[in-house]
C-alpha cells in the first residue's frame, strides 16, 4: 500500500469519527426544549417576559445546534463518499502502473 492510499485511509477514518460524533450529538441536543421547559419558570420570579425569553433562547440553541449537526454532517458524507471515489482512482491508478 502506498502513502497516498494509506492517507486516504487516514482521512476515511477521521470521518467516520466526526460522523459518529455529531450522531451522538443529535442524540444529546434533542433534551434542549425539555431544558427550555425546567428552567423558564424560573424567570417568573422576576418577570413573565424573562421566562418567555429563557425558553425562546433553549429553542434557538436547540435549532441552531440541529441545523449546524445535520449541516456538518450532509458535508462529512459527501467528503467520505468522494473520498472514497479518490481512493479507488488512486488503487486503480497505481495497479496501472505496477509490472
Amino acid at each position: 500500500m502506498t502513502e497516498s492510499v494509506a492517507r486516504y485511509e487516514a482521512w476515511e477514518r477521521e470521518l467516520k469519527a466526526q460522523l459518529a460524533a455529531y450522531v451522538r450529538l443529535r442524540k444529546q441536543v434533542r433534551y434542549f426544549p425539555l431544558f427550555g421547559v425546567v428552567t423558564a419558570p424560573l424567570g417568573f420570579f422576576w418577570a413573565p417576559w424573562l421566562a418567555v425569553s429563557i425558553f425562546f433562547a433553549w429553542v434557538a440553541i436547540w435549532g441552531t445546534t440541529l441545523y449546524i449537526t445535520y449541516m456538518r454532517t450532509w458535508q462529512y458524507k459527501n467528503e467520505l463518499a468522494q473520498n472514497r471515489i479518490d481512493m479507488a482512482e488512486v488503487r486503480r491508478l497505481e495497479a496501472s502502473r505496477s509490472p
